[in-house]
């Protein structure tokens, strides 16, 4: 527990630790009456004239600062979340970021985020890049399914593909390698892995950025390589590919795995020769 809340309404008083689990979270809102459609009204204030009332409440000196980042730009699920990327942090920047947060050396919930991960980036000196084509469907509406579109449209949702890829990683405050149980002496290097694209080649590509403390062997870079190809083909945490973009062509849906034979995940040397074979004539696409 980092923080306490006590949330007022009208139908009752919570008093919530902070972290919990989002759904938990919702569940208790929702015990006296504050449903989804209410959670943006869910502001950090200390006025009890609100229909809604959001008090922070520190029970250690690390805790009573922190506290002080939090404004009424800010809400319940806000300060959750930036509670779990806090307590999910490497235990390598601990120390430091508890001296920063005792010294308040962060005005904001964002400041004290893009520390942890470029302090996180620091430990993690060593990087591991992989590469995966992607498939998108478009889902019209009209009763005839799904169709397969070109990688040109992609590029046209190239943000907006980044922004569903980011939101699906940040739900629980969670790093993906949190999620590798495969190799315990690998897991121990590594620091942060992130899904993103790239575009390469006029391409719009899957990606997976891996910081590590220590080099990895080549029999890891296989470990690590099946435990993605496992992600995608799940569907990066079971869900990401029914979340679908709205566009004027009608909902765009995509994938980072398919079954067909040229499908890849490409270490950065793969990719590269790849690339220059596809320049070449090499390969057709």
């Amino acid at each position: 527990m980092l923080l306490t809340a006590l949330v007022q309404y009208s139908r009752g008083t919570l008093i919530l630790n902070l972290p919990r689990d989002r759904y938990d979270l919702a569940l208790k809102l929702d015990s006296i009456g504050i449903t989804k459609k209410f959670w943006d009204k869910l502001r950090i204030a200390d006025d009890e004239d609100n229909e809604f009332s959001v008090k922070l409440f520190g029970e250690n000196d690390i805790g009573k600062h922190l506290s002080l980042i939090f404004t009424e730009n800010d809400t319940i699920f806000d300060v959750n979340k930036t509670l779990q990327i806090l307590e999910n942090s490497i235990e390598e920047i601990r120390d430091d970021l508890e001296m920063n947060i005792v010294h308040d050396q962060y005005d904001t919930p964002a400041e004290l985020i893009a520390d942890i991960e470029r302090m996180t980036d620091e430990v993690g000196r060593f990087t591991e890049n992989f590469y995966f084509p992607l498939i998108g469907n478009m889902d019209e509406d009209d009763g005839y399914g799904q169709y397969e579109v070109d990688n040109s449209l992609l590029q046209c949702y190239e943000w907006d593909i980044r922004d569903l890829l980011q939101k699906e990683q940040d739900l629980d405050g969670t790093d993906m390698k949190d999620f590798f149980f495969d190799d315990d002496n690998l897991q121990k290097k590594m620091v942060s892995c992130k899904w993103d694209i790239v575009d390469r080649n006029d391409t719009l590509y899957g990606k997976v950025d891996i910081r590590l403390k220590e080099p990895i062997t080549a029999e890891e870079k296989e470990v690590l390589r099946e435990w993605i190809i496992g992600q995608n083909a799940d569907g990066l945490g079971e869900s990401l590919e029914q979340r679908p973009i709205e566009t004027e062509d009608g909902d765009l849906y995509v994938s980072m795995w398919n079954g067909g034979a040229d499908y890849f995940v490409y270490d950065e040397d793969e990719m590269n020769d790849y690339l220059a074979q596809q320049q070449g004539g090499g390969i057709s696409q």
